[in-house]
């Protein structure tokens, strides 16, 4: 099994701090920054083998993992054009080194409990994290869940139906070729500003995605000062 970890966009709406300092880079509740925390929940859980998608502020990334993790298998995929795409063409990038294994893929600003990332680790099936309960941020993605069944994922999704979506997969091997497949017809279509889950979309009903529910672990997605503040200034465990 493999990860990979987006990190390749600028982190705008955490700008001028991260005009210095790439997003994933920052540091949050307990002095460790959001990589290491992404690093460490792999690692624990063995997952050795990990592709880092990255663009803005590269090198700083690069000299980070090769400081604290040089033992660890780590594949970059830089992204030329961060600052003109969207992630969906990072991933398009990365497609040839992840053909032939399961995936877990996830945002490389995402900070969470670590039993979570554990719980989808060993789950048998193609998974994302999923918030019980129906109240959710509107800036984030929401997940549209009909028969256990993700059908829809996107910023705007909302309804009885639709549950805050956590950007942790877990994605069986010929799942994510699907998955790649159609993201490669956005790309030829020149669709490269869109979310990887615009792909999703289509072909939803191609790929069973199913939820993986919690409630009471805390997950969050670092996109402005204030969801910064909210990670800081908690005893999140390490």
């Amino acid at each position: 099994m493999k990860a990979i970890i987006l990190a390749s966009g600028e982190g705008k709406r955490l700008m001028p701090l991260t005009k210095k300092t790439p997003k994933p880079l920052i540091e949050i509740s307990g002095g460790l920054s959001i990589l290491e925390r992404i690093m460490r929940s792999l690692t624990e859980n063995n997952i050795n083998d990990i592709i880092i998608t990255t663009g803005h502020l590269e090198k700083q990334i690069g000299k980070f993992i090769k400081n604290k993790y040089p033992k660890i298998n780590i594949t970059y995929v830089e992204n030329p054009v961060y600052d003109k795409t969207n992630y969906i063409y990072s991933l398009w990038l990365a497609r040839k080194i992840l053909q032939e294994d399961d995936i877990i893929l996830m945002h490389g600003d995402l900070v969470y409990d670590f039993e979570l990332m554990k719980r989808i680790i060993n789950e048998d099936r193609t998974c994302v994290l999923i918030k019980k309960g129906t109240e959710f941020p509107k800036k984030d993605f929401k997940a549209r869940i009909k028969n256990n069944l993700i059908t829809e994922i996107g910023v705007d999704v909302s309804g009885k139906d639709a549950r805050f979506c956590a950007p942790l997969y877990k994605f069986l091997k010929h799942d994510f070729k699907e998955f790649l497949n159609e993201i490669e017809n956005f790309i030829m279509a020149n669709k490269v500003n869109c979310y990887a889950e615009d792909a999703f979309n289509k072909i939803s009903d191609k790929i069973k995605l199913y939820p993986v529910y919690y409630d009471k672990e805390f997950c969050m997605e670092i996109d402005d000062f204030d969801d910064l503040e909210k990670a800081k200034n908690l005893n999140l465990k390490i």
